[in-house]
């Protein structure tokens, strides 16, 4: 007997379809709509993080030495800061290196070069270059070094460090990443929100037109869960409809902007959604079929007696 109920429930939500296509057709194509959208961040979502990573990886804090600073306390210094937990790496460049750096990037301006040979001697000093692990964990790295300003004689040697420059850009590295953030989940709610009140709106015509078909229902007997179920079986397929076309969507699109996006993130969207196709399936059909079966089971609930 369950079963029985279970096949004619399934049955009158698929006629529920057939019968109600105009309206059936604004749901699945509103409902496609939030699904692209979703799809779409999570591609944005993916992009965002590679460019972050990238420019986490262009961010650093230089330390420069005075030119008398000894390549011991130089090198005692960079010790120090590879055994702090916020650290990744500390990279150290000689005073020669600064030195041949320069020359190399005024090779073609022999006014420059002639200026530095008339010094007799070199002006740079060494420098230390610390990347953290994380782009928060800067902060506790600069004033690490607001301590450690003496070298073993005390007498000074760090020249000056450029966290306050790079901090600009790092803040607004975060700011960007969480308005990024915010903004995704606001669109996401925004048509969530949109797709439940067309389907909830397209479920409460299909029980009004139903409603003889109903009230005989009820009278005979139907248990809620009887009534409602036709009603969240044809939500439930709105929402699996959408999800199979926003997949089928993605194919050509991840393929027509591949090029774009490699250009300005220097990532592959369309290797992306074929390695992630799992993902996608899994997460743009459940939203689907959850939009689709919520927004039907609150139809049924407020605007039938049941």
């Amino acid at each position: 007997m369950f079963w029985t109920n279970v096949k004619r429930i399934f049955r009158a939500g698929f006629a529920n379809v057939l019968r109600n296509s105009f309206v059936s057709i604004a749901s699945i194509f509103v409902m496609t709509m939030t699904l692209l959208i979703i799809g779409s961040l999570m591609f944005l979502n993916s992009l965002v993080t590679q460019f972050v990573a990238y420019v986490n990886d262009k961010v650093d804090v230089n330390v420069y030495f005075v030119t008398t600073a000894s390549e011991e306390s130089v090198l005692n210094l960079k010790t120090a800061l590879e055994n702090l937990p916020e650290v990744s790496y500390v990279t150290y460049t000689t005073r020669e290196d600064a030195e041949a750096r320069f020359r190399e990037r005024h090779r073609d301006d022999q006014s420059i070069l002639q200026g530095l040979d008339e010094l007799g001697e070199n002006p740079f000093g060494a420098a230390l270059s610390v990347k953290a692990k994380e782009t928060n964990q800067y902060e506790g790295v600069a004033a690490f070094l607001d301590e450690r300003t003496l070298d073993a004689n005390g007498a000074p040697f760090i020249d000056s460090v450029n966290y306050a420059q790079n901090k600009v850009v790092i803040d607004q590295l975060q700011r960007a990443t969480k308005n990024a953030e915010g903004f995704g989940w606001a669109i996401i709610l925004i048509f969530a929100s949109a797709s439940m009140l067309i389907t909830f709106n397209t479920i409460r015509l299909a029980i009004y037109t139903a409603r003889e078909e109903i009230a005989v229902m009820r009278l005979v007997g139907a248990s809620n869960a009887y009534i409602r179920g036709p009603f969240v079986v044809e939500g439930t397929l709105y929402g699996m409809v959408s999800g199979v076309i926003a997949l089928a969507v993605f194919f050509p699109l991840s393929w027509i902007f591949r090029g774009t996006t490699e250009g300005l993130f220097g990532a592959d969207i369309a290797t992306f959604y074929l390695s992630n196709f799992f993902l996608f399936l899994v997460v743009l059909l459940g939203i689907g079929m959850l939009l689709g079966a919520m927004s039907s089971f609150l139809a049924v609930r407020k605007y039938l007696s049941v």
